[in-house]
C-alpha cells in the first residue's frame, strides 16, 4: 500500500573497504546500490550522529538475516550483505577518525572501542552468515554472533551519557534502539495481551530475535511469538468490531496475514537465500503499516507500552524492480483491473442487484487467484519484494475479503475503503517497478493502455533494461507453466496472456500501449 511503501530506501554509496566472500561464479561487484553517505560535516571526523544513521541503516538491512545471490535480478542487486558491510565499515572508519581527533576520553572512549571490536566480529560474522558460518562453524553461529554484536553496540551507546546526547545532536535519532525482547522468563504464553500495545510487545520480541537471521537456534521461538500475535489480535479484533471498521480493520487484517506470511519464509530459511529478502520486506512492511495508520499507532502506545516498535530510517529508496516483458504486461493489468473493479464495486454496493453483485465478487476472486499464482511463479527476489503485496496472506487477501464483505452485505463505507486500498496497492507496486521500456507505470489507470502511457521506450532506457534479462530461474519458466496465471478474465481491459521470458534484446516499440495490448490479445 502507499500508505507504507516508504519502507525502501538505500542510496548508492562509496564502496566499502571491507566487502563480504563474493559468490564464486560470477565474481559481482560491490552491490550497485550500496547506502548512500548522508552529507558529512566539513569536519575531517564525522559527527557521532550520523554515524549513529549509518548504523540505523545497517540494523534496518540485519531484521529477518543478510542475504546474497550469485545472479543479479531485476536490478536488486547481490544481496543485503553488501549494504550492511559498507554501512559498517563507514562506521567503523568514522569512529577511527573521531578517536584519532580526540573526540573521547575516559570510560566513553573505552566503550567506543568495545563497539570498534563488536564491529570486527559483526563484519567477520555478516560474510560468514552468507557463506556456510565460516570460522564460526555454523550459520547459526554466525547470526547469533552478528545479532550480539549489534546489539551490544546500541546498548553501549545508549547507557553512555556522552555517546547518547552525541547520537541524537541536532535532531538526529542515531544508534536508534531495535525493538526490545521479552523480559528473562517471559514467553509469549505468558505475556501480557489484553490490547494492542501489548500484542505489540511480543511482536517486539520477534523483531529482535529475527535480527541476524532465522535459524534451527531460534526458529521455535520466533514462530511462537508470531501464532500468539496472530491470535491474539484476531481475538481483539472480534472483541471490539468498533475499533477495526473500515480501513483500520483492512490495515489490520493485513498485518495478521503477511504474519502468517512470516511463517513461510521462516520455514525456509537457510534454504532459500530469498527467505530472508522476504522477511525484511515484510517485517519492515508490517510495523510502516501499523505506524501508518492513525488508528492503529494510537493503540499500539497506550498506558505507557509501546509495541510494533520502528526501526531507524533507511538512508535511501530500495532501487525500483526492473521488470521484463510478462511482468510489465502483468502489472499493466494489475493496475488496471484493480481500479476498474473497485469503480464497479463502488456503483454496485447498495444496488440491490445481486446478479451483478455476485458476478462482479467472482471477477474478484478471479483478480486475487491470478495474481497470486503470477507471484508464486516468479519466485526469486520478485516474489520475497512482492508476496506481501499479492498473495492470500498479503494487503490483497485482505482487500479482496473486505471488498467481498462490503459488497455482501450492503456496507457502501467497507467497500470504499477496499477500494481505497486497492488503488493504494496499486500505486504501491506502481512506484516500486520499472516498465521493461523504462518510464512508469500510471497507477490511476483504468485501462492497459493507460496504465502504460506514462512509460517509455528511449533506447537508453532499452539498453539498461536488458540486464535484468538473464533473470533466475523462477522467472524463466515456460510460458505453459503461466498460462494458468494469465488472467482469464482481465477485466479492465478484456486480455489473456503468458509468461514470456524477457528477451536478451529489448524490442523497442514507439507505441507501448499497442505492444503490450497486442502482446496480450
Amino acid at each position: 500500500m502507499a500508505s507504507h511503501s516508504h519502507h525502501h530506501r538505500h542510496h548508492d554509496q562509496s564502496p566499502p573497504v571491507v566487502t563480504p566472500d563474493p559468490p564464486a561464479n560470477p565474481t559481482p561487484p560491490t552491490d550497485p546500490t550500496p547506502p548512500a553517505d548522508p552529507t558529512p560535516p566539513t569536519s575531517s571526523a564525522p559527527a557521532f550522529s550520523y554515524l549513529g544513521l549509518t548504523f540505523n541503516d545497517a540494523g534496518r538491512a540485519l531484521e529477518g538475516g543478510l542475504w546474497q545471490n550469485v545472479v543479479e535480478e531485476g536490478g536488486q542487486g547481490f544481496g543485503s550483505v553488501f549494504r550492511y558491510v559498507a554501512d559498517l565499515t563507514n562506521v567503523q572508519t568514522g569512529l577511527q577518525a573521531e578517536i584519532a581527533a580526540g573526540q573521547f576520553t575516559g570510560d566513553t572512549l573505552t566503550h567506543v572501542n568495545t563497539i570498534l571490536a563488536d564491529i570486527t566480529t559483526a563484519l567477520s560474522a555478516a560474510t560468514a552468515s552468507v557463506n556456510g558460518g565460516g570460522d564460526f562453524g555454523s550459520v547459526a553461529a554466525a547470526e547469533a554472533a552478528l545479532r550480539t554484536s549489534h546489539l551490544d553496540i546500541l546498548n553501549i551507546v545508549n547507557n553512555d551519557a556522552n555517546l547518547a546526547t552525541l547520537a541524537t545532536q541536532n535532531g538526529a535519532a542515531g544508534f536508534l534502539a531495535a525493538p526490545a525482547g521479552l523480559a528473562d522468563g517471559v514467553t509469549a504464553a505468558t505475556a501480557p495481551h489484553a490490547n494492542l500495545a501489548e500484542i505489540g510487545v511480543i511482536f517486539n520480541d520477534v523483531a529482535n530475535r529475527i535480527l541476524g537471521g532465522v535459524n534451527a537456534d531460534n526458529v521455535d521461538a520466533i514462530t511462537a511469538d508470531v501464532n500468539t500475535v496472530v491470535a491474539d489480535m484476531q481475538a481483539l479484533m472480534a472483541a471490539n468490531p468498533t475499533l477495526f471498521g473500515g480501513l483500520t480493520g483492512i490495515h489490520a487484517d493485513t498485518v495478521m496475514r503477511q504474519l502468517q506470511l512470516e511463517n513461510s519464509y521462516n520455514g525456509t530459511a537457510g534454504i532459500s537465500p530469498d527467505a530472508a529478502r522476504g522477511s525484511n520486506d515484510n517485517f519492515l512492511d508490517i510495523i510502516d503499516i501499523i505506524q501508518g495508520d492513525t488508528n492503529l499507532a494510537n493503540m499500539v502506545n497506550q498506558g505507557g507500552v509501546a509495541g510494533f516498535t520502528p526501526f531507524g530510517e533507511a538512508l535511501n529508496p530500495t532501487p525500483r524492480y526492473q521488470d521484463n516483458d510478462a511482468q510489465t504486461n502483468f502489472w499493466a493489468n494489475f493496475i488496471a483491473d484493480g481500479n476498474t473493479l473497485g469503480q464497479q464495486a463502488q456503483e454496485l454496493v447498495g444496488s440491490g442487484d445481486t446478479a451483478a453483485i455476485n458476478s462482479l465478487i467472482a471477477k474478484f476472486q478471479t483478480f486475487e487467484k491470478n495474481a497470486s499464482e503470477f507471484d508464486l511463479a516468479q519466485g526469486g527476489i520478485f516474489g520475497a519484494r512482492f508476496d506481501n503485496e499479492l498473495t492470500p496472506t498479503s494487503t490483497l487477501g485482505a482487500e479482496v475479503d473486505a471488498m467481498i464483505k462490503g459488497l455482501t452485505t450492503g456496507n457502501v463505507a467497507l467497500v470504499d475503503a477496499a477500494a481505497a486500498v486497492i488503488h493504494d496497492n496499486a500505486a504501491d507496486v506502481a512506484g516500486n517497478n520499472i516498465p521493461i521500456t523504462g518510464g512508469d507505470y500510471n497507477a490511476d489507470g483504468l485501462t492497459v493502455a493507460d496504465v502504460l502511457s506514462t512509460a517509455v521506450a528511449a533506447p537508453a532506457v532499452a539498453a539498461a533494461a536488458a540486464a535484468p534479462a538473464a533473470a533466475p530461474a523462477a522467472a524463466a519458466e515456460p510460458a505453459a507453466a503461466v498460462a494458468s496465471a494469465a488472467p482469464a478474465a482481465t477485466l479492465a481491459a478484456a486480455d489473456a496472456g503468458t509468461h514470456d521470458v524477457a528477451p536478451t534484446t529489448v524490442e523497442i516499440h514507439h507505441d507501448v500501449a499497442q505492444h503490450f495490448h497486442h502482446m496480450w490479445g
